[in-house]
């Protein structure tokens, strides 16, 4: 591990630095500006990986709130920036990971098309600005495309850091994805706009553009130079395989390019033993009872005592993505940040037999969908787990 040492520093000792460093500069007792010319050598040769364990450090040993956590991210991202830009990706063509880098080239190129577009806005008469938008309807279905890409990493290669309580990081960009969305949403209604452009309008919709871009730049360069290498250093193969899986699940993207996207020759491990699995009322074999979960028309998760996804079915029309990376996941970690306060309500009053059964609707992706929550006890009213049903 001779990479992690510096200046007669363990890799330990440096993290403790760093970890002090980012709490002192939280307290105002030192500035980045500081903190980059009394310690620079020290820590120009920062390993990705130790940024999220920095993070992880914070929030579980000092309480740092998720909030706190998520501004300072961008300060000491900036400290150790220098060393970050020296982290170069090299991998085989094959790797799952190839596909992301390289969405991320296609994306920072739709994303300079978009900053034009900003900018032309800013400069047009309130009058061209519908012609602009209609102009340029292409651009903005790549931009509002990245959705896809975002749904993948959430869903194929989070789950898996989790595992290697790599936790911080992927909350922190998951978090940035939910405020990409809403701004997807923000362009949308620009985008059918009924009634004449104002110069409200204006100021608002190319400022709009840029954040998007601004945000989405800082994004990338995070997930490149801290989440890609953080997660190279610790899946396995077997995992990257499932992160495959789980990408082909979901689907890709227009900009996907497609050659990175060929289908491996991947063994499905099938952990079952073949016969019948006896029940007090009947039996099934194995591939009947997983056939009958994949025809039923409605989606079914478990979720066990322990708060862990262990079981879902398929089904050809899925509301919600779910893909095998998220079995062994907890819950808490498959919703995002904003709404884990209401998932853990649910579960509580589960537990505690306040409640065993939960309803409500919600608007989709332009669908009314129906959600139903079940507390699963056994015959003397012990919680097992929580069956969800949309």
């Amino acid at each position: 591990m001779s990479e992690f040492i510096q200046n007669n520093l363990t890799r330990e000792e440096r993290i403790n630095l760093m970890k002090n460093l980012l709490i002192d500069m939280d307290k105002g007792l030192i500035t980045p500006q500081e903190v980059k010319e009394r310690f620079g050598k020290i820590l120009e040769n920062v390993h990705p990986a130790e940024i999220a364990i920095i993070e992880n450090i914070l929030i579980t040993q000092h309480h740092f709130p998720q909030e706190k956590i998520h501004k300072l991210c961008d300060v000491h991202i900036d400290i150790f920036r220098e060393s970050l830009d020296k982290e170069n990706i090299d991998l085989p063509k094959e790797h799952p990971l190839k596909i992301f880098l390289s969405e991320h080239k296609n994306i920072s190129q739709i994303l300079k098309k978009l900053l034009d577009i900003a900018k032309n806005i800013e400069e047009s008469s309130l009058s061209q600005i519908p012609q602009i938008l209609k102009e340029n309807n292409e651009l903005f279905e790549l931009v509002f495309d990245i959705e896809n890409h975002m749904v993948r990493e959430e869903n194929a290669l989070f789950p898996f850091l989790e595992k290697h309580d790599v936790i911080q990081p992927p909350q922190i960009l998951w978090k940035e994805h939910d405020s990409l969305r809403k701004r997807f949403k923000e362009v949308r209604s620009y985008l059918s706009k009924e009634t004449d452009f104002t110069l409200d309008d204006q100021k608002n919709l190319s400022t709009l553009l840029k954040y998007i871009v601004d945000l989405k730049v800082s994004h990338i360069f995070k997930e490149n130079k801290i989440l890609f290498p953080t997660a190279i250093d610790k899946l396995t193969t077997e995992e990257w395989e499932s992160v495959f899986e789980s990408m082909l699940d979901i689907g890709f993207a227009k900009y996907t390019d497609q050659e990175l996207t060929q289908k491996r020759n991947y063994v499905e491990k099938n952990e079952f033993i073949s016969g019948y699995l006896n029940l007090k009322t009947g039996k099934f074999k194995l591939e009947e009872l997983e056939a009958i979960f994949e025809t039923i028309p409605v989606e079914i998760t478990f979720i066990n005592k322990d708060d862990i996804v262990q079981f879902f079915n398929r089904g050809d029309k899925r509301v919600f993505v779910r893909t095998k990376a998220v079995l062994g996941r907890t819950v808490q970690n498959c919703h995002p940040p904003k709404s884990v306060h209401i998932v853990n309500k649910i579960l509580d009053d589960f537990k505690s037999g306040k409640r065993s059964f939960v309803d409500f609707w919600i608007n989709h992706n332009d669908r009314l969908i129906y959600i139903r929550y079940f507390a699963v006890r056994d015959e003397n009213g012990n919680y097992l787990g929580t069956l969800e049903l949309t």
